[in-house]
């Protein structure tokens, strides 16, 4: 599946700012979020952004207004509900996670808008948490927004380096820079568990 989007992305420039906000809308929704694979696909985006086969301006700001509208619109969705509704559409078996996770929230809840971006399981289930827990829109939005904005690059640029690297070194040259990381993930994996 991510091959086949990445492959019609490609072809279809024009239309990538458009597919990469409904990607990153879509990742962001509660649920929804859950089963789509966004930031696998937005990795492999960064290549083509790399490989100058789509524009890198309008494809980042496209990731930033859909994840940050995927967020609010499950934020909103909650308060349009109602707590007591939007409890009832929870499972039976979640509601005592879901309450522990409601107090948790409200002494960290800035904090966990802010970084669940960064988690992909976690993005699609924030905002709703964050509804039922009665976090004001304005303290939601302020967290909300800004970590959209440092979410895009720091998606988008893993796949930008990898291409460059690629592009930059030459066959034995990338051999051996892969060798030398694969060397040294190895020695502070086992020292880590010698520590442990």
């Amino acid at each position: 599946m991510t091959e086949t989007l990445l492959a019609w992305v490609e072809a279809h420039a024009a239309w990538a700012p458009a597919a990469v906000f409904a990607l990153a809308f879509a990742e962001s929704l509660p649920l929804l979020g859950f089963f789509v694979p966004g930031s696998a696909i937005l990795l492999g985006v960064g290549v083509l952004i790399a490989l100058d086969a789509l524009p890198v301006l309008p494809v980042m700001l496209a990731a930033m207004a859909g994840a940050a509208l995927g967020d609010s619109s499950g934020f909103l969705l909650v308060r349009w509900l109602g707590r007591g509704a939007a409890r009832r559409c929870l499972p039976a078996r979640g509601r005592r996670l879901q309450a522990r996770s409601v107090l948790i929230f409200r002494r960290w809840g800035w904090w966990a808008v802010f970084l669940s971006r960064f988690f992909a399981p976690l993005r699609a289930f924030v905002p709703v948490i964050a509804g039922l827990s009665g976090m004001s829109m304005a303290r939601f939005q302020s967290a909300n927004i800004p970590s959209a904005i440092l979410w895009a690059p720091v998606v988008l640029l893993p796949g930008q380096i990898a291409a460059w690297a690629a592009g930059a070194l030459d066959g034995p040259a990338l051999l051996a820079g892969l060798a030398i990381l694969l060397a040294a993930t190895g020695f502070f994996l086992v020292r880590g568990r010698r520590t442990a």
